[in-house]
């Protein structure tokens, strides 16, 4: 389950470095005023995953499964896409205050939002800190190894703060963490395998996926051609303490993207490699899970399409965006793999 989500992350990140250069923290304007942006689309997601159910905006996953040594099959769906971003800045005190999605988390079926405030500091340091909170759940299998029966869902809520550090000392090194608590309603993962005897109470806890997430994250810019190019290598570290062992991981993802700000295209590329070690052997498989997963994605943005500039807004764009993810593990039940692609406006206030 956090596997899917954090797969996903790549194609939050087109998003994210088409609206500015991989800032965890925007560059605080010049003047006060209200400042962000609206995004609204719709998307098209082919997903095999045995442990997501999806959310209010689209499902994935199959309610009925067969086999606990099978990979999972492919689900298709369509799904709305809407992000948010609004500031408000104190230009006299170098200070905004900022409310909207996370898009490091929107297009992980999270829609969380974060609400904190930025500061920035002599020598042209950004700080920031915000509250971090769920606002349309994410839906999982109450029981991920029911058989042959249809399967429940229900709501996966976190809530926890990120902290960031960026242009450090005036350079392009930015440094980000966060901590999540992760709560699932009705968390029964391995019950009905527990009644028909395949697993005990300890082991049945071995599979609980309610616990605490930390992700750090460190990145450079390089900027090439007065800023119209950019390169970044970023490295993150992360960690799932749950409360069940078999659960529980912690890894690194190795990220290259490269962006182009045009004043009519810009262009996000991005590739990405990664693994996830396990910290028990999980009671069913009789082995300790390992994830090697990797993918790419191509985010396109369209300026002023066809001529057109939405009315109260200072820019409008198209955006078009697509991307392949998949994660190979050693116990086939856990594998997943998303294609995605999805389109529509980008507005700037």
């Amino acid at each position: 389950m956090h596997r899917y989500k954090t797969l996903l992350v790549l194609l939050a990140m087109s998003m994210l470095l088409s609206l500015s250069p991989a800032y965890a923290i925007e560059p605080i304007p010049a003047e006060s005023g209200f400042s962000g942006f609206l995004s609204l689309g719709g998307g098209y997601n082919r997903v095999k995953s045995n442990m997501i159910a999806g959310n209010t905006f689209g499902d994935v996953g199959n309610r009925t499964v067969d086999s606990l040594t099978d990979g999972p099959d492919a689900t298709s769906s369509g799904s709305l896409q809407f992000d948010y971003d609004l500031r408000y800045t104190f230009a006299s005190t170098r200070t905004q205050i900022f409310l909207g999605t996370a898009l490091e988390d929107a297009l992980r079926y999270d829609f969380a939002n974060q609400l904190g405030v930025a500061q920035e500091l002599p020598g042209k340091n950004l700080v920031a800190a915000g509250l971090l909170f769920s606002t349309i759940p994410t839906e999982v299998w109450k029981d991920p190894y029911v058989l042959y029966y249809k399967r429940s869902r229900t709501d996966r809520t976190s809530t926890g703060f990120r902290v960031a550090w960026d242009r450090i000392f005036g350079s392009q090194l930015q440094l980000q963490y966060s901590y999540r608590n992760i709560d699932i309603d009705d968390e029964y993962s391995g019950y009905t395998l527990g009644i028909n005897s395949v697993l005990n109470p300890a082991q049945i806890g071995l599979l609980d996926r309610n616990g605490d997430a930390q992700r750090a994250e460190v990145l450079y810019r390089f900027f090439f051609d007065n800023k119209k190019h950019v390169i970044i290598p970023a490295v993150t570290y992360f960690n799932y303490n749950l409360d069940g062992d078999a659960m529980s991981n912690d890894g690194f993802d190795f990220q290259l993207s490269y962006g182009y700000n045009g004043d009519v295209i810009s262009l996000v590329l991005n590739g990405f490699i990664g693994y996830a070690d396990y910290d028990k052997r999980n009671p069913i498989y009789g082995k300790t899970q390992e994830d090697d997963h990797y993918g790419a994605s191509l985010a396109a943005f369209y300026h002023k399409p066809f001529g057109w500039q939405a009315p109260f807004f200072k820019k409008t764009s198209l955006y078009f965006k697509t991307g392949y993810l998949e994660s190979d593990a050693n116990i086939d039940f856990y594998d997943t793999t998303i294609f995605t692609a999805g389109a529509g406006l980008l507005f700037r206030f």
